[in-house]
């Protein structure tokens, strides 16, 4: 019992601290879910046709990821992070560590976000992606 209220304590933080908990009416591109896997998206410039991996959840580009996640997800955010933004101490590796948050923190800041390590929707719109191809854009 004592595990129980402790572990439900614990997510009950995490997911205070990410903006979840007390959520009603939430809008409808919230992110409400955590990431999964990639979807390939277009990004601007380049010859129009290239196609960057972007963190999804199912079908859908609103998902949120932090520290202690891995997957193709957390690739594509080092890959961001490292190519588009040159920040060198970020591996490739796919696992979000505390270096993968420290220096998407850093890039948070510099684009004026809140800079609080999580990856989100507001994160996924002003971030650089990096194509196929190796050039870095935005989302449309």
């Amino acid at each position: 019992m004592l595990r129980t209220k402790a572990a439900l304590a614990a997510g009950v933080t995490l997911l205070a601290g990410l903006g979840l908990a007390g959520m009603t009416a939430a809008p409808a591109n919230a992110a409400t879910h955590w990431c999964n896997k990639t979807m390939g998206d277009f990004i601007n410039g380049g010859n129009g046709h290239e196609l960057a991996q972007i963190p999804a959840y199912n079908s859908t580009f609103d998902c949120i990821t932090g520290e202690g996640a891995s997957g193709s997800h957390v690739t594509a955010i080092q890959n961001a992070l490292r190519h588009c933004y040159g920040r060198t101490k970020v591996e490739v590796d796919g696992h979000f560590g505390p270096i993968t948050e420290a220096e998407l923190m850093k890039v948070q800041a510099r684009l004026d976000l809140r800079d609080d390590g999580v990856y989100g929707p507001n994160t996924r719109d002003k971030l650089k992606w990096r194509s196929s191809t190796g050039h870095c854009a935005t989302l449309p």
